[in-house]
């Protein structure tokens, strides 16, 4: 018996085995560039902790490009440029490529999207329009997931936080703010929200990182609990942060995949 207690006892010091993941890290509205979630940090907790940063991926005529070879390792992450001025569903159908060659690069292996603002909601819309079984797992960052009635008309802005920074967007940058949160096309008509919220949501694990001094996106509205079909399926976070990305995400980032490995 006391065997068997030491044995139990070097089983728990063993280190615990690591699962293949892929990270991709989206960019919302503010992050225009890749740039975003580096500029900001939030890599350098998660390279701490054990992932490998593969560097960018990147559009081409050539298809998705990556700008360095990683170095072998069953956790790597990569940072994303996308199109943060287009439409949702335009900027949808760029993640799809990004997860496409992703598993090409990556054949087998299970894929995290963390997505900050906006491409919460663009992350969704590739989800729910497109079957991608190698995302195991969605991550938000301080992402408006409902639209509390105000998103429509404009009201979103002028009833929420934004709205007291409306001056500072500009008619331009306010008009392209909206055409993001506008209908998914001509023949669909509708708040993009309304709609995503009526849409079958893979099984996936799903957490929403919640900003609770945020001044752009109401945090009652960054829970995806509060989506129709995802009610009880979200994981909550909640984050004395506002709105822009930090080296703290990183940090969360990693404590969360550490605790899924616990976990399997």
């Amino acid at each position: 018996m006391l065997r068997g207690i030491w044995v139990a006892v070097l089983l728990c010091l063993l280190p615990l085995p690591v699962a293949a993941q892929v990270m991709l890290l989206i960019p919302g509205h503010e992050g225009q560039q890749f740039q975003a979630f580096r500029e900001a940090g939030a890599p350098i907790p998660l390279t701490s902790s054990g992932w490998v940063d593969g560097g960018q991926m990147l559009p081409s005529l050539r298809g998705v490009e990556f700008d360095r070879s990683p170095e072998a390792s069953s956790r790597v992450f990569y940072t994303l440029l996308m199109p943060t001025e287009r439409p949702v569903s335009m900027q949808a159908e760029w993640l799809n490529l990004y997860l496409d060659a992703a598993t090409r690069r990556h054949p087998g292996e299970p894929v995290i999207l963390v997505a900050h603002s906006i491409a919460g909601v663009v992350a969704r819309y590739a989800l729910v329009t497109r079957k991608r079984p190698e995302v195991e797992s969605l991550i938000t960052i301080a992402s408006p997931h409902v639209d509390g009635s105000m998103i429509q008309f404009g009201d979103f802005f002028w009833q929420s936080p934004l709205g007291t920074y409306t001056p500072l967007l500009g008619s331009g940058g306010l008009q392209r703010l909206l055409e993001l949160y506008a209908g998914i096309s001509v023949n669909q008509p509708g708040n993009i929200l309304r709609w995503l919220a009526h849409q079958s949501h893979p099984d996936i694990r799903y957490v929403s990182i919640i900003r609770l001094l945020d001044t752009v996106v109401d945090p009652m509205l960054q829970d995806m609990n509060r989506v129709a079909n995802l009610r009880g399926r979200s994981e909550v976070l909640w984050s004395p942060a506002g709105h822009a990305l930090e080296a703290g995400d990183g940090t969360l980032l990693a404590a969360l995949f550490l605790e899924s490995v616990r976990r399997d």
